[in-house]
């Protein structure tokens, strides 16, 4: 029995190492392969992991530089995606080419560039998911573009405006009473030569009718007119003997009014400095042409006045004129008319008095026209 029971271990052992050995001869031939195949995927789950890592310390390299961390913030993180992808590549590169000074142009990956955590489990499982979406370039453009901001309003700086002076009335004439006067002009022709004078014909410049304080109108003439030309008359006296003397008169109906004006403007201002420069005594014409020159470089038209003045300040007196022939100015404001200026008398824009009496603006001769002998001619003048 003893011999029995130990052939019966023996037996069992050998069994039990027989199936040992078959269980390891399985093992070896039918599990050792699908070792292998799950040790691979291990492998390579442990490169792709070891490739993120060096992929998310690249970036952060990449970020962590002074002159790209700006664009580092503008890139826009959306999910995990994995290592060395063809679109991440192709993101590096095109950093790489900007130009110098040129802001790179950023585009969303699926590589992050923050330090958050990355969940390598949901990493590998949404792998395919990932790689298979496309790449969104993200430019410095706003999604939606903001509505136009509202045009500046210009706006000038205006000066402070200065006080409006109070508007002057505007400059008239205030009129005195008139005077009534008859004007006598005589001519004298005289034949001074041995021979007679044929065919004479004298040209006598009349009194003016273009004042605004004197209006005239020839009353009468001895002589008959043959023309006329302007202001200036011809009469023909015919054929004069030697010695012979031949006066031509001509009488004028004249109404002389004071005036001044009652108010002031620039142009009277002006006129005033002129008349400031050059009143006081001297000659009169003088005195008057030194006014006009000075007034009309001040822009202010002015003209000369040739007629008769009494020395005295009052109103015409009658009698004959000689010595009383005399020189005075006007000057033109707008709106108005010619105003008055005498130096001499010390009168700016008025004649108190109907002291003044128009002959004509500017002076002019008489002259005589004939044939044969010698003639001479001379003019007087009187108040009737």
């Amino acid at each position: 029995m003893k011999k029995n029971s130990g052939w019966v271990k023996s037996v069992t052992i050998c069994l039990a190492v027989g199936l040992v050995m078959l269980g390891a001869g399985f093992y070896h031939f039918a599990g050792e392969p699908q070792a292998i195949q799950a040790g691979s995927i291990v492998e390579a789950a442990f490169e792709e992991q070891t490739a993120v890592e060096k992929t998310e310390n690249q970036a952060a390299e990449e970020t962590s530089d002074p002159e790209e961390s700006e664009a580092g913030e503008k890139a826009v993180t959306s999910e995990p995606a994995p290592a060395k992808s063809a679109t991440d590549q192709g993101t590096t590169e095109q950093k790489k080419t900007t130009a110098p000074g040129e802001e790179p142009v950023v585009t969303a990956s699926a590589n992050s560039t923050t330090n958050t955590p990355v969940d390598h489990k949901a990493e590998h499982e949404t792998e395919k998911e990932t790689v298979s979406k496309p790449v969104e370039t993200v430019t410095e453009q706003p999604a939606v573009e903001p509505a136009p901001a509202p045009e500046p309003v210009e706006t000038t700086s205006q000066p402070v405006a200065e006080p409006v002076p109070a508007v002057s009335a505007p400059v008239t004439y205030r009129w005195g009473s008139a005077a009534n006067y008859t004007f006598r002009m005589e001519v004298k022709v005289t034949n001074n030569g041995s021979d007679p004078s044929r065919n004479v014909n004298v040209s006598v410049p009349l009194l003016e009718n273009r004042s605004p304080y004197q209006t005239t109108a020839l009353k009468s003439v001895n002589y008959n007119v043959v023309s006329t030309s302007g202001r200036v008359s011809t009469f023909n006296l015919g054929d004069m003997a030697p010695g012979e003397t031949k006066t031509i008169v001509a009488d004028f109906d004249i109404r002389v009014l004071p005036v001044s004006i009652n108010s002031t403007n620039e142009t009277v201002e002006k006129a005033r400095q002129a008349y400031n420069q050059y009143a006081g005594s001297g000659n009169c014409r003088t005195l008057a042409l030194g006014f006009i020159g000075k007034a009309r470089e001040m822009g202010v038209e002015a003209r000369e006045v040739v007629g008769f003045a009494r020395p005295q300040r009052g109103a015409m007196t009658s009698g004959s004129l000689a010595g009383a022939r005399h020189s005075w100015a006007e000057f033109y404001v707008d709106g108005l008319g010619w105003v008055p200026v005498d130096l001499t008398f010390q009168y700016f824009g008025e004649f108190p008095n109907t002291s003044h009496i128009v002959e004509s603006y500017g002076d002019q001769s008489i002259t005589v026209n004939y044939s044969g002998g010698s003639l001479s001619a001379s003019w007087s003048n009187l108040i009737l």
